[in-house]
Order: C-alpha cells, then sequence, then structure tokens
C-alpha cells in the first residue's frame, strides 16, 4: 500500500536531463506576441497605414520645387538683312527673328534698327542658365483630398483593429499550446506511475509464482498490462514531446528548448459567464465592420468629387541670365508670374451619377454583410458559453471519478495485500485509475482553453502590452 501511493508521489517530479526554461502561462503570452511572425505582420501593417496617412495629409500643404536650366554651347546665329524693311510687314520681321523668349519690347527696338543699318545681327547662347522656384496650392478640388485623408485615416483604425485581433487569437493560440503541453506532461507522469505501479504487481506475481502462491495465469495477465503500460507511457512522451515543439514554435524559442510550465490544471474556471442577452458590440470584429461602413461611406463622397469642380493656384518666381546679342548681354531679369486654374464638369453623359449609385450600392452591400456577420458573432458567442459550460461539467464529473477510481484502488490495494482480492482484480482497478486520471486531466486541459476562448469572444479578454 505505501509503496503504491509513494510511486505516485514520486511520479509528479519529472526527469530533468539538462537546463530547463521555467515559462508561465502570462510569460508565454509576451513571448509570443513580441516574436511571432504574424504579429510581426500586422504591427508593420499599422506601421505602413500611418505612413500613408502622413502622405495623404500632406497633400493638404502647397508643393514647391526648384527649377533650372542651364546651356552650353559653342554655336552662334548670324542674320544679315536683304529686305527692304519699309516694304515688310512687321510681322515678318518678327517671324525671321530667332525663337529666343524673354524679350522686351526695347530689345525688338534695337533690333528693328540694327536691321534697319544694315548691320549684322549676331545671337550667342552660350553660357545661358534659368533659376526659380515654384509653388502649386490646390484650392478646392472637389472634396477628394479630405475624403482621401479620411479613408487613409479609417485605414490606420482598420489596421490597428486587426492587430488586436490577431493578438487575441495569438493568446488563444497561445493559450492552447500552453495548457496542451502542461496537459502533456500530467498525462506522461501518470503513464509512468500506471506502468511502475504495473510492474511491482508484475514483480510480484513473479515472486507468487515461483514460490508457488499465485497460478502462471496470474504472471501473464500483468505481463500483459505491463506491455499496455509501456505502451500508454511511449505515447504520452511522444505527445509530451511534440506539445512542447509546438509551444517552442508558438512563443518563438528553439524548437528542442527544454521547458518547464510554471502552472497547473485547476479544475473549475475563472471566467463570468454572461447572464443575459450576448452583446457582440465589445468584440473587435464588431468594431473592424463598424469601420467598413466608414470606409464606403466616404467612398461615396470619393465618387462625388471626381465630378465637382477644382480650383487650384499655381505661382512662381524666375531668373534668367546669358545669351548674347551682337557682344551685349541679353537676358538677365527676374520676374514673378501666378495662375489660377479652375475646372467645372459640364457633362460626362451621366457617369457621375452612374458611379455615385455604385458607390451607394457598395456601401448597402457592406450593411448586409456587417448584418449577416453579426448574427454569426452572436451565434459563436453563444456556442462557445455552452462549450465552456459543458467543460465545467466535464471537468466536475471527471473529477468526481477520479475520486472514485482512486478509492477503489486504495480498497482493492488493501484487500489484495491480505489476500481477499485477486490479481486481476486489482490490474483492473489500476486500469481504471489511469483513465480516470488521464479523462480528469483532459477536461481540465479543454476547460482552461474553452474560458480563454470565451473571453475573446466576448471582448473580456485582458492583453498586456
Amino acid at each position: 500500500m505505501m509503496r503504491l501511493f509513494l510511486l505516485l508521489v514520486l511520479c509528479s517530479i519529472a526527469p530533468v536531463a539538462r537546463a530547463q526554461t521555467f515559462l508561465s502561462l502570462d510569460s508565454c503570452r509576451t513571448l509570443a506576441l513580441a516574436h511571432n511572425t504574424r504579429a510581426k505582420a500586422a504591427q508593420a501593417q499599422v506601421e505602413k497605414m500611418q505612413y500613408e496617412t502622413n502622405a495623404y495629409h500632406a497633400n493638404f500643404f502647397p508643393r514647391i520645387s526648384l527649377q533650372g536650366m542651364y546651356l552650353l554651347s559653342s554655336g552662334e546665329f548670324d542674320y544679315r538683312n536683304h529686305y527692304d524693311l519699309y516694304n515688310t510687314p512687321i510681322p515678318a520681321l518678327v517671324g525671321m527673328l530667332p525663337p529666343v523668349s524673354g524679350l522686351d519690347n526695347a530689345f525688338l527696338d534695337r533690333l528693328y534698327r540694327s536691321i534697319a543699318l544694315d548691320l549684322d545681327i549676331t545671337v550667342k547662347p552660350h553660357n545661358t542658365y534659368m533659376a526659380g522656384i515654384r509653388f502649386e496650392q490646390p484650392v478646392f478640388m472637389g472634396g477628394k483630398i479630405t475624403t482621401a485623408y479620411r479613408m487613409a485615416q479609417i485605414g490606420k483604425q482598420m489596421a490597428q483593429l486587426n492587430l488586436m485581433r490577431s493578438r487575441e487569437e495569438l493568446v488563444l493560440q497561445t493559450d492552447r499550446a500552453y495548457w496542451e503541453y502542461v496537459k502533456t506532461l500530467e498525462l506522461y507522469r501518470t503513464a509512468l506511475a500506471y506502468r511502475d505501479a504495473v510492474g511491482q504487481v508484475c514483480n510480484d506475481a513473479q515472486n507468487g509464482v515461483e514460490t508457488g502462491l499465485l497460478p502462471e495465469n496470474d504472471r501473464l495477465k500483468a505481463q500483459v498490462r505491463l506491455g499496455e503500460a509501456g505502451l500508454l507511457l511511449r505515447q504520452a512522451e511522444n505527445g509530451r514531446r511534440l506539445a512542447q515543439i509546438n509551444l517552442c514554435m508558438t512563443v518563438g524559442l528553439p524548437l528542442l528548448t527544454p521547458v518547464a510550465p510554471l502552472d497547473s490544471l485547476p479544475d473549475t474556471a475563472a471566467a463570468r459567464r454572461l447572464e443575459t442577452t450576448p452583446d457582440v458590440t465589445a468584440r473587435t470584429e464588431y468594431a473592424l465592420l463598424n469601420k467598413q461602413i466608414e470606409l464606403q461611406r466616404q467612398q461615396i463622397n470619393l465618387a462625388r468629387s471626381a465630378f465637382l469642380p477644382q480650383i487650384g493656384i499655381t505661382g512662381g518666381y524666375m531668373y534668367l541670365n546669358g545669351m548674347t546679342f551682337n557682344g551685349g548681354k541679353l537676358l538677365d531679369e527676374a520676374s514673378f508670374s501666378a495662375l489660377v486654374s479652375f475646372s467645372v464638369p459640364i457633362t460626362q453623359w451621366s457617369e457621375g451619377v452612374h458611379r455615385i449609385r455604385a458607390a451607394r450600392a457598395d456601401l448597402r452591400i457592406a450593411e448586409y454583410r456587417m448584418q449577416e456577420t453579426l448574427e454569426r458573432l452572436f451565434l459563436e458567442i453563444v456556442k462557445t458559453e455552452n462549450t465552456l459550460d459543458e467543460a465545467a461539467l466535464q471537468t466536475a464529473i471527471a473529477r468526481d471519478e477520479y475520486a472514485q477510481a482512486a478509492e477503489n484502488l486504495r480498497i482493492r490495494h488493501d484487500r489484495y495485500e491480505v489476500g481477499l482480492e485477486s490479481l486481476a482484480s486489482l490490474l483492473e482497478a489500476q486500469a481504471l485509475w489511469q483513465q480516470a486520471s488521464s479523462r480528469y486531466i483532459e477536461a481540465k486541459a479543454a476547460l482552461r482553453i474553452a474560458e480563454t476562448d470565451y473571453l475573446r469572444v466576448t471582448g473580456q479578454l485582458e492583453i498586456k502590452n
């Protein structure tokens, strides 16, 4: 009797072959949120949308640019008068001039006089340059700039909500991996205790056969049970190894890192179940759906803006220098310019009306999909609540079965020690204890996972940053 219970106590001490990493549930969540690639991708999406929002915000301000030009040429242009100025119209004279911009009346007067005196005309464009600054400011673009900026802001908020949803799903995945590993550890300890207990009975049966107190059939039965216990132990060990690799992969540790959990499996749920009608407004998905509706409303404004008047201002300051005319510098002056432009659409053959109606149809589609999704969210909450309730009930039943199996094993063992119980009956009691213990461990793990899932779908899951 004492030897059996000492074995059951000692089996709770896991063998340590090398240094282990001790992890609690909170530390696993922290590691997963910090190292998981899916969480990193969602965070990068938030940063991207922030940059996009800043880029659209820049459209409210004028665009300023520097402009310049430099001409390096070794050629020159020579002109000689072979025309009768008094019989040649002025437009024809002007047409004979080289196509040079920036000419003023004083220059034209000098040119006409030189031609009238039958002088040579020499124009050298060497070392001619232009420098200036230019700005463009949209005044009214039909609301396109404002709408695009608002859509970018909504996109950033949706990225933040997607990040929150990814973190919630990652926490659920981490909890599932953690409690699965804790479960496999306890199953391994139970299988080890069962194997050792059956091994002890098998040794007793072997001694009983050798002394003639037990028949050979009892020893064979014990050997069969010992083989079954060895298989259960091997399966438990393989499950523990796979669960450990899965946990390391989830939290971002090397896959073969030895992990020792600091939490055990409680047999009660701490989550508070809803006593009234489930409220889906606390869900991250609900906030995402609202943002999609807002985005579609802004899409209508964007479609309308393409068919409204547009007004813009363009201005600049320019300095010209260079180009010689008959040995004298031709260009050496600065100028300021301003331009106001506007565009008023008159007709596109109802294109704008149809595009706006199409955008409104997209809004109605989004509203219908939102209603359908809300119903699915409601159903998911009810289903998860039922799962949690059933898991709590299953844990309570498994706890009672385990207590009954342990008591039955104790009684059978005491009776076997005094010769009032057969070896087959003791082996059966040990098998029932192992099965009840395994069901109890699995029920507790399922309860913890159901609790986290329930907190997630009801918007009660707290995630530490």
